[in-house]
């Protein structure tokens, strides 16, 4: 494979998003810095130093090739197992609101799952690359790796972390689907799936009281509904072009942690419906760059691998947004390079860096015409992927 230049609007919209995201950081969270630590750019700079360490992360891994992941592909599915049980080990793992969900080592805390997801994706645009002549076996073609993704969503979701589990799973399916996967086997195994993930969450009563308030959070408004109808204040007054950068009234201790999971919210509030919607559109340009570089990939493994990774980004913005605009019922998923928190920001600039690497060795239109016009006498199964 030949090495060329990186994607320049991926670079762009990832400096765009991370610099917005910095700039609504500090925003949302300056009044709450002030009253709980006594300084308004305490949320800030912690952000922006993970913002730089991210930087760093982002262009060092662009620079190592993406095929050497599919050669430590083992290594990397034992080792995010094993990150993952670090969090039920006393002195490592936290304890935090009723789940196990951190990991400290020193001064560094991080949460597990979200590296999870980058080495279950990995592995599984890995072991769909090597199955590509017996995907239309479900045994042989889709059981094995479903099996691993078990593992990787069980360890998940006992800690719990139910959001981060559901991420997951379905932009493994979004890969295992473009990997050409039969619809058959995907729709029976949604079928069978649908009443686990249903009883899952049922095994949590909070969970139920949050879908409940979802209707009618009026219902509960001091409690589940308290954050939901929150939300809904900052976003109604915003208006058409906002109340202006710094001006929003949610954030003074009305809507909690407003910097985290519903920044969106004070975006809304204090730059719009058209500040709201421009981010938006920078997310759907993510989107779209993100398919367009997939699709230019060599290989299969890096078809798969870059579309398993737009996926999560596109499934986590959607939940994100769905849950601040009251769609769904209220779970901490933040939003990808905007939201405060080390771990997320930095694991997407990682999951970014991974996708700027395979930009780099895209193949050229010329390239693609010439092996769109040469025959394929070997028989594969329907999908995507073509090479």
């Amino acid at each position: 494979m030949v090495r060329n230049k990186p994607d320049f609007w991926m670079i762009f919209i990832i400096f765009a998003l991370t610099g917005f995201g910095l700039v609504m950081v500090f925003s949302a969270s300056y009044y709450t810095g002030l009253t709980n630590h006594d300084d308004s750019y305490y949320y800030f700079k912690r952000q922006l130093f993970w913002a730089a360490l991210g930087l760093i992360v982002f262009f060092s891994v662009s620079n190592i090739p993406y095929t050497l992941y599919r050669k430590r592909v083992g290594w990397i599915v034992l080792g995010s197992f094993f990150i993952l049980l670090l969090v039920f080990v006393p002195g490592i793992g936290v304890y935090l609101n009723g789940s196990h969900r951190w990991v400290e080592l020193g001064p560094i805390g991080f949460q597990p799952s979200e590296l999870a997801k980058i080495g279950a994706l990995i592995y599984t645009a890995s072991i769909m690359t090597k199955k590509q002549d017996c995907l239309h076996q479900f045994k042989r073609g889709l059981l094995p790796p479903l099996i691993v993704i078990g593992i990787f969503c069980t360890l998940i979701v006992i800690e719990p972390h139910y959001s981060s589990t559901v991420i997951l799973l379905l932009s493994c399916l979004t890969v295992i689907y473009c990997a050409g996967a039969r619809i058959k086997h995907l729709l029976w195994l949604g079928l069978t799936g649908l009443p686990v993930m249903i009883a899952l969450m049922m095994i949590k009563s909070y969970r139920i009281d949050r879908i409940a308030v979802l209707f009618d959070p009026w219902k509960d408004p001091t409690d589940n509904g308290y954050q939901m109808i929150q939300s809904l204040f900052a976003i109604g007054p915003g208006g058409l072009t906002g109340k202006g950068l710094g001006n929003s009234i949610q954030k003074l201790a009305y809507l909690p942690m407003a910097q985290t999971d519903f920044i969106f919210a004070i975006i809304a509030e204090e730059l719009g419906f058209i500040g709201g919607s421009l981010l938006v559109l920078m997310f759907v340009f993510l989107i779209i760059r993100g398919v367009k570089i997939s699709l230019r990939a060599p290989d299969s493994f890096g078809n798969l691998l870059g579309i398993g990774i737009i996926s999560m980004f596109s499934i986590q913005a959607l939940f994100n947004l769905g849950v601040v605009t009251a769609v769904l019922p209220v779970t901490g998923v933040p939003l990808p390079f905007i939201s405060y928190g080390g771990t997320s920001l930095v694991i997407s600039m990682l999951a970014a860096g991974i996708l700027l690497n395979i930009s780099r060795y895209r193949t050229t239109a010329s390239a693609r015409k010439e092996k769109s016009r040469a025959p394929d006498k070997r028989a594969r199964p329907s999908g995507m992927v073509t090479t």
